[in-house]
């Protein structure tokens, strides 16, 4: 592991070899104990996907967040990106870490990652929550509908088609919009069409009965990828989930980080 870069607000920025043969990059604030959480990005993000979060925590709960392999400053390896790979992943991260277990929050592709690994060992997940998701990807209108212009992507990838993609339901700050921006430019164009392959894949239905970790299922009302009805069947299929509804687009963590953060605490406490 390299030594450790600081990037304000008291994160520190990390790397970290794992056994998958891969080199992740990652945030953490705190220190590391029986109650961190471990926080999973989206689809073309990084971790300052969260950074608004982290900021609105109170100092002494830990926090971490890698750069899924493909993003950020992460290794971009060619494909695959499927969900067994990025939950293998996520395994060898915190075993290198020496974590043996978090409390893990996962937005959109992230969550799916979470489902995976609350599923497949759920003796290293205290709780989990779920933020913009879904038990399944395979009759997802809008990303078979955005599927055309991912597999038409050349590097490198257009300002344009990024800030089309990003820009959330409601306003954010313009700093941290661009900071989002600049992140998912780093994105390669094989691996915006690799993780979008893997996506469309993704079926966690026969799955989430597995999952024994208390879930909190986090949503925005104007959320134009993932709807309600996606949201009651994964209350449905997962045993001990409740569930908290914003006035929010895709992404409430970026839009209010303070409600978001608030409903972590509560939760996680």
């Amino acid at each position: 592991m390299d030594h450790s870069t600081v990037y304000g607000e008291g994160i520190r920025l990390e790397r970290v070899s794992l056994k998958t043969g891969v080199e992740l990059h990652y945030a953490e604030r705190g220190i590391r104990g029986r109650q961190t959480m471990l926080f999973l990005h989206g689809y073309a993000d990084s971790w300052h996907s969260f950074e608004r979060v982290f900021a609105a925590l109170p100092r002494k709960y830990p926090a971490l967040a890698p750069d899924l392999r493909g993003h950020g400053d992460s290794d971009k390896p060619a494909p695959p990106y499927t969900l067994e790979v990025f939950t293998e992943d996520l395994l060898q991260f915190m075993n290198a870490l020496e974590l043996e277990t978090v409390d893990l929050v996962g937005h959109s592709m992230g969550s799916l990652v979470a489902q995976s690994f609350a599923a497949r060992h759920p003796e290293r997940v205290g709780k989990l929550v779920l933020i913009s998701s879904a038990a399944s990807m395979l009759d997802n209108s809008v990303l078979n509908q955005i599927k055309p212009s991912i597999e038409a992507l050349r590097d490198p990838v257009d300002r344009g088609f990024v800030l089309e993609f990003q820009t959330p339901s409601n306003p954010v700050p313009e700093a941290f919009m661009q900071d989002l921006i600049s992140e998912s430019l780093k994105v390669p164009a094989h691996v915006w069409k690799g993780v979008l392959a893997g996506l469309l894949r993704v079926d966690n239905r026969s799955a989430l009965p597995c999952i024994t970790a208390p879930t909190l299922v986090l949503w925005g009302n104007e959320d134009s990828i993932f709807t309600r009805k996606d949201q009651n069947d994964l209350l449905e299929r997962i045993t001990d989930s409740r569930f908290i509804e914003y006035t929010a687009g895709h992404a409430p963590h970026w839009e209010k980080p303070d409600e978001v953060a608030a409903d972590l605490i509560n939760f996680l406490d």
